[in-house]
């Protein structure tokens, strides 16, 4: 990679995954056929993931709550297994913080919202774990980078005291008004089988045509046209985003905040630093902020979370790291097509947990 290329990347988070490649170039100054070649480049290497669209679940009727558990000596395969088999578990990494052990991510119908405590809750009584944190995912959003922070080479690089300085300016000033487009209350959206259908395409590869979805659904362009259009109107599609690997060795941050007042001028300082990341809200007053920092970063942010002390209820301050996607497992998987219903079936992940439990004694 060269800096032509982080100017790309940089307008690329900027711009969202679906920009063509002439808005590319009126962004970036470069000629057209040079950010072709250089994505296609980029992809081929897998520095530059596919773009797939950013979806709000919850306005699908399926909640998210990610599990942080603090798993007892010789625990954590007999967990791993479990995961594997648990469908509304989709997605997991190691941890260590004020918990050491596992971040569980477990989707569940919203007509069924006790299932990630539930299932931590038999964890903890089969002796797996000992504690657990639970933070229940209302909206997020996409934390965008400022990319002249970015060397090619040495990675990121940015200067820790110009954050402290906004957040004492932050932390005198006045406003009630927090930088975020997340929404404590978000409204569900009826859908029909096409529109989950047109949502997971999306949601794999937002590049896919138009016309594709059309025959694979059985619908007119036209009519795909004016759903996708619904769907973005209404938030349940968030946007576009390309995700790309990084070039430098980062730890994954996340923090999980309960915040006293004043609110928003703790929260607004998470969007002033160059690093890319996601603002994740289950309330008001919690939030969770998600980045990947490399080493030499950390002094800088947690002397600004120092300033920010003061103002905060409690802060669960984790390092993930080894991430598990179940590849055999897609969030669109627990749809049920017939019923028109997310289906979490809590009887058959204890069923799954009693049966590993019973081969593992």
């Amino acid at each position: 990679m060269d800096q032509k290329d982080v100017d790309i990347l940089g307008a690329l988070d900027a711009l969202g995954g679906k920009c063509s490649t002439e808005e590319l170039s009126q962004k970036t100054g470069y000629p057209a056929r040079t950010v072709r070649y250089r994505l296609q480049r980029m992809r081929d290497t897998q520095v530059l993931l596919p773009a797939r669209a950013f979806t709000h679940e919850r306005k699908m009727g399926l909640g998210e709550t990610i599990v942080i558990v603090h798993t007892t000596p010789g625990s954590n395969p007999i967990l791993e297994k479990m995961f594997e088999e648990i469908s509304s578990i989709y997605y997991w990494s190691s941890t260590y913080g004020r918990y050491n052990g596992f971040a569980i991510y477990v989707l569940y119908s919203i007509t069924t919202p006790s299932i990630p405590r539930r299932l931590a809750e038999v964890f903890q009584k089969e002796g797996l774990i000992s504690d657990f944190y639970l933070f229940d995912l209302t909206d997020y959003e996409h934390k965008y980078g400022d990319f002249k922070y970015l060397d090619p080479i040495l990675g990121w690089h940015y200067d820790w005291s110009d954050w402290h300085k906004k957040i004492k300016k932050t932390l005198k000033s006045k406003t009630n008004r927090i930088n975020t487009q997340c929404d404590e209350n978000p409204s569900i959206l009826e859908f029909d089988t096409n529109d989950y259908g047109i949502l997971r395409s999306l949601y794999d590869d937002a590049m896919v045509q138009q016309k594709d979805l059309a025959r694979l659904f059985g619908l007119s362009e036209t009519q795909v046209t004016k759903k996708i259009r619904r769907l973005e109107s209404a938030g349940v599609i968030k946007g576009y985003g390309s995700y790309f690997s990084s070039i430098s060795d980062v730890l994954g941050v996340n923090l999980y905040l309960e915040i006293e007042e004043p609110v928003a001028r703790i929260m607004n300082n998470f969007y002033t630093h160059p690093y890319i990341g996601s603002i994740i809200m289950e309330s008001r007053t919690r939030w969770g902020i998600r980045m990947g920092l490399p080493a030499s970063d950390f002094p800088g942010f947690l002397q600004g979370l120092d300033l920010m002390q003061p103002y905060l209820k409690s802060c669960v301050f984790q390092i993930n790291h080894t991430y598990t996607r179940d590849s055999s497992m897609h969030p669109y998987d627990l749809f049920n097509k017939d019923t028109h219903k997310w289906e979490t079936p809590i009887s058959d992940y204890l069923e799954i947990i009693s049966d590993i439990m019973a081969e593992s004694r």
